[in-house]
């Protein structure tokens, strides 16, 4: 695409208001959760990964001896990442000798050369962390993987406090860090090498953190926020702007979450919620500063343990702020959009809904695309 057309594209979707803006492929059954520059479109389908790749769906399988495969992310090589269980290598944090396990809940990387390869995981030689149970430790899941292959993700919450964030790179294997209180996570990572996620403060849940170079940033969160365990970063683009929630001003004894996003500098800005709705959250940003995430007006605790809000997919935009995805779809399609998952640099968008009443996941192209 030229440099024009993408331009177009922006100043579309930001002057937008309640017209067609978007095309609707159907990709079935299929749950989408990610999609590359290439418009292929990484996601699950019966217990296992696949990859949706111009028109065909692939399904990538499992580890040897597994019986799952979960696909979270896809890079612009057409390489996956996720979570997969298999018999699988413990490698040690303090000079202890590697432990294999015969059933281990632990990244994956999929690559069309080599296809799916389990990524073990870490841990002290000891219990004394908590990280093994009967001699295999807790989950470990794989959450996003860039252009370089560096995976990111997180640990399971270990016993009652412990968790961390999970870092893979084909030169240095397996390694955790973080405070490793609960919520300490791992949700992103750029092609620079950024990690974004929350990093617990202890018994208060977790702030929003990036990491860079191994050195941590708490971002904080909107002012008048409470203090402590209430923020979290799901998502960077390669600008280094990140998007997430944050808890508002406590008013009359009630405070409630709202998507933010965090500039290069540091500051940050409330996104706001859809009419009506008093629950918010951004879950990723392309490099045109798009953003895509949920308001709605209840919220669950995610698999990591932090929070997720369950109601309709939203487009923020510096131009039209934030807007439904249903409205910016033909009338009579027989689609309801339930979920936004990724958004790539075109614009493109990949989630999932209902189309006459039955579940599919879709992939949104811009008319101008």
């Amino acid at each position: 695409m030229k440099l024009t057309t993408l331009i177009g594209l922006v100043l579309l979707l930001t002057t937008a208001v309640s017209a067609q803006v978007y095309t609707i492929t159907d990709l079935g059954q299929l749950s989408p959760t990610a999609i590359n520059t290439l418009g292929q479109v990484a996601g699950n389908y019966d217990g296992q990964a696949n990859i949706w790749s111009f028109g065909k769906r692939i399904a990538l399988g499992h580890l040897p001896g597994g019986t799952y495969s979960s696909a979270a992310a896809i890079n612009d090589l057409g390489d996956v990442a996720g979570t997969a269980d298999g018999p699988g290598q413990i490698v040690s944090i303090d000079g202890g000798s590697p432990i294999e396990c015969s059933d281990l809940t632990q990244p994956f990387v999929w690559t069309p050369q080599k296809k799916m390869l389990g990524l073990g995981t870490a841990g002290p030689a000891s219990d004394d962390a908590g990280l093994q149970d009967n001699g295999c430790p807790y989950p470990f899941y794989g959450a996003a993987i860039n252009n370089r292959g560096q995976v990111v993700g997180y640990t399971g919450q270990l016993t009652d406090v412990f968790q961390w964030v999970v870092f893979w790179t084909n030169e240095t294997g397996m390694s955790i860090f973080g405070s490793s209180w609960w919520n300490t996570y791992g949700n992103g990572i750029s092609n620079t090498g950024q990690i974004v996620g929350e990093n617990g403060v202890g018994i208060f849940g977790g702030n929003a953190t990036y990491w860079k170079n191994g050195v941590a940033t708490d971002l904080g969160g909107l002012p008048g926020m409470p203090s402590l365990g209430s923020s979290a970063a799901n998502g960077v683009n390669d600008l280094g702007q990140i998007v997430g929630w944050s808890s508002t001003p406590i008013e009359g004894n009630q405070s409630y979450i709202h998507a933010v996003l965090w500039t290069q500098s540091g500051t940050i800005g409330d996104l706001g919620t859809l009419s009506g709705d008093l629950y918010s959250s951004a879950s990723k940003i392309n490099l045109s500063g798009l953003v895509i995430g949920s308001s709605g007006n209840t919220v669950i605790s995610s698999t990591a343990g932090s929070l997720e809000v369950v109601g309709l997919p939203f487009i923020w935009s510096i131009g039209s702020g934030m807007q439904d995805l249903n409205t910016l779809i033909g009338p009579n399609s027989g689609w309801v959009f339930s979920t936004a998952t990724d958004i790539n640099v075109w614009g493109q968008i990949v989630g999932s809904g209902t189309r006459n009443g039955q579940t599919h996941g879709f992939l949104l192209t811009p008319q101008a695309f």
